[in-house]
């Protein structure tokens, strides 16, 4: 889901006006956007997200918009090539009508916002109506990263709780019912942990965040890392110094660590404790003789070569980039490809 779609919905409702939502539920062959990607359309037909754009997109939002106050719901199964696409692929697309007079519709896009805002993890679970059933409601809760529910438990708690305790990252479909029982990531796709706050870290935070990755700035100097310098960044890390930092920090197989400090000694101490965790990118700057050196010294320190193989380095995508901004493109790239991979 995304976190703009998520921030205009809750603020739609808690205005009291009445919305369309359009979500991607599933997906196959090359779609213009993956499953959970969404969009809002409004009365006056403004739209807020996006489903790929296109002949796709204008013609769920014109369908989207007659369901305005019908309280509502349909399924439209597309095919690119029908709409005159040349992705060749197709998908189902769930169109329903929100009431702003529903607690529940408000109560479940405040807690998607929290989740966003937080950077935790949740999981929406969307159950539709069987055939006989038709005209019930399409029924919808989340569920965290401890088990606690928001909205209708649509599953026995048993149920939602095994999916919290399993965890994942991308998308399931819970296996006793896949054609009716949809179950998305909520929350960011991925924590940016990047160290250094200077000009690359400067660039580079604000294009991370409106990509929707949680994005953290580490750095030892607080008038370098503050809010005035890095307004789009979600957390701010001032530590005593880089030396111990990341074992401070819940990195996990769902971060990206990326690594432009000021200098080369701050940049091999971060990359030796980045190594010792599971975080699922790491890159660090540099020209090919500094990645050269510093994999040298980490292998006299022990590192192996299966351990420095997990290194992005020189990070980014390889376009020719020498500008603060076009390292940032050049990495953020690099980390749009790496989050993609893990949806195959």
């Amino acid at each position: 889901m995304n976190s703009e779609t998520t921030r205009v919905g809750l603020q739609l409702l808690e205005q009291g006006e009445a919305f369309a939502w359009a979500t991607i539920l599933d997906t196959k062959g090359s779609s213009p956007r993956h499953a959970g990607a969404d969009m809002l359309v409004r009365a006056d037909g403004s739209i807020t997200g996006t489903i790929g754009g296109g002949p796709l997109e204008m013609s769920v939002a014109a369908q989207a918009k007659e369901m305005l106050g019908t309280g509502k719901w349909r399924l439209e199964r597309f095919d690119s090539a029908g709409l005159g696409m040349m992705c060749g692929g197709g998908g189902l697309i769930l169109v329903e009508d929100i009431d702003p007079r529903r607690p529940a519709a408000q109560h479940l896009f405040a807690r998607m916002a929290e989740l966003l805002r937080q950077g935790e993890k949740g999981w929406l679970v969307t159950v539709l109506p069987g055939e006989a059933e038709e005209r019930s409601a399409v029924r919808r809760c989340i569920v965290d990263s401890e088990g606690d529910v928001a909205g209708e438990a649509v599953h026995p708690l048993e149920e939602l709780g095994e999916l919290a305790r399993r965890g994942g990252t991308y998308d399931r479909i819970l296996a006793d019912d896949p054609g009716r029982v949809f179950v998305r990531l909520i929350g960011a796709r991925g924590t940016a942990y990047v160290f250094g706050a200077g000009h690359c870290g400067q660039a580079l935070v604000p294009v991370l965040s409106g990509l929707g990755f949680f994005t953290v700035i580490v750095d030892d100097r607080s008038d370098f890392a503050s809010p005035e310098r890095f307004p789009d960044a979600d957390r701010i890390v001032v530590p005593a110094s880089f030396d111990a930092v990341v074992e401070t920090l819940p990195v996990d197989e769902d971060s990206y660590v990326v690594i432009v400090t000021r200098g080369h000694s701050h940049d091999q101490s971060v990359l030796a404790q980045a190594l010792r965790t599971q975080a699922g990118y790491i890159g660090m700057i540099g020209s090919r003789q500094k990645v050269a050196d510093t994999f040298e010294a980490l292998g006299r320190e022990g590192c192996s070569s299966d351990d420095l193989g997990r290194v992005h380095a020189p990070i980014g995508l390889a376009i020719g980039a020498e500008t603060p901004e076009e390292i940032a493109i050049s990495i953020a790239a690099q980390l749009v490809q790496a989050r993609a991979a893990k949806r195959r």
